[in-house]
């Protein structure tokens, strides 16, 4: 897959099921609140992220981006209470 396109979240969320994922914002909703993003890296351990996630705003200081893990928020039969 092309590290360049540009994805919906729910795109992302397919594509790298079980993996962390660092985007690289590029639409908002009317909240400000990302929709679409380019994916800058991805891996199944979040340490993969770091030295991407410098280099991009070493390159880009203006860039919005956030990393994220693309699986069960919750693993089943678990309940929170926040």
């Amino acid at each position: 897959m092309n590290e360049e396109l540009e994805l919906t979240l729910e795109e992302i969320e397919t594509y790298y099921v079980g993996q962390w994922v660092l985007v690289e914002e590029t639409a908002w909703d009317e909240q400000g609140n990302p929709t679409r993003g380019a994916v800058v890296a991805h891996g199944f351990d979040r340490q993969v992220l770091v030295q991407p996630t410098r280099r991009l705003h070493t390159q880009k200081p203006e860039g919005k981006t956030f990393a994220f893990y693309a699986g069960p928020k919750v693993p089943e039969g678990l309940v929170v209470v926040l």
